[in-house]
C-alpha cells in the first residue's frame, strides 16, 4: 500500500508491503527498511526496524487518519492517508471555477445545441452534441453558471480546441 504521511507540514510518500504476518518492507525516502511489527497491547507497538528495537505508543483519532505517536521520548502528530484517497481529494478540491471557456475536444460537426445564450446551467449538464467519426459526443458544462456567449452553430464543423461557448459564473 502507498500512503502520504504529513508531519509538521511536510509530506512524505511511504510504501508498505507485507512480506508475511508481522513482517513488512517499508519504502521511505528512497530507502528500504525491514520492519518486524507486534502490537503488545492496544496502541502500544513493538517494532524492530533493521535490527533495532523501538517501543511506540500511538493514539488514533476517530477519523483514523490522525495519529499522536510517542517514540523514544519524542512526540509526533501525523496524518496518514492512502495515496489514492489523497490524490482524489486534491483533484476534487481543484474543481474549475469562474468563467469557463468550453472548447471542442475534437474535430467534428455540431449536431444539436441544447442551450441558449443567457440560460442557466449546472455542472455536468449537456450543452450540445458533437458528431465525430460517426460517434455522438456530449459536451457538458464544467461549472454552474449562465451561458454568456454561444459560438457554435448547429450543422457547422468545428476543429479541435475551437471555442464552442462560454459559461459565466452565476451571480
Amino acid at each position: 500500500m502507498a500512503y502520504i504521511v504529513t508531519c509538521k507540514g511536510e509530506e512524505r510518500n511511504i510504501g508498505v508491503e507485507e512480506r508475511h504476518p508481522g513482517l513488512y518492507t517499508v519504502h521511505l525516502g528512497g530507502k528500504e527498511y525491514l520492519v518486524d511489527y507486534h502490537e503488545s497491547r492496544d496502541n502500544l507497538l513493538s517494532l524492530i526496524i533493521d535490527g533495532k528495537s523501538y517501543e511506540v505508543d500511538i493514539e488514533v483519532s476517530e477519523s483514523g487518519e490522525m495519529y499522536g505517536v510517542d517514540i523514544q521520548g519524542d512526540h509526533f502528530e501525523l496524518e496518514v492517508v492512502e495515496e489514492k484517497k489523497k490524490k482524489l481529494a486534491r483533484k476534487l478540491s481543484a474543481a474549475p471555477s469562474g468563467r469557463q471557456e468550453i472548447r471542442s475536444p475534437m474535430s467534428g460537426n455540431v449536431c444539436k445545441i441544447l442551450v441558449k445564450q443567457g440560460q442557466p446551467v449546472e455542472p455536468g449538464q449537456v450543452l450540445m452534441i458533437l458528431e465525430a467519426m460517426k460517434m455522438m459526443n456530449e459536451i457538458k458544462a464544467t461549472v454552474a453558471g449562465v451561458i454568456g456567449s454561444l459560438k457554435a452553430k448547429e450543422g457547422v464543423p468545428v476543429a479541435t480546441n475551437d471555442l464552442l461557448c462560454v459559461v459565466e459564473p452565476a451571480e
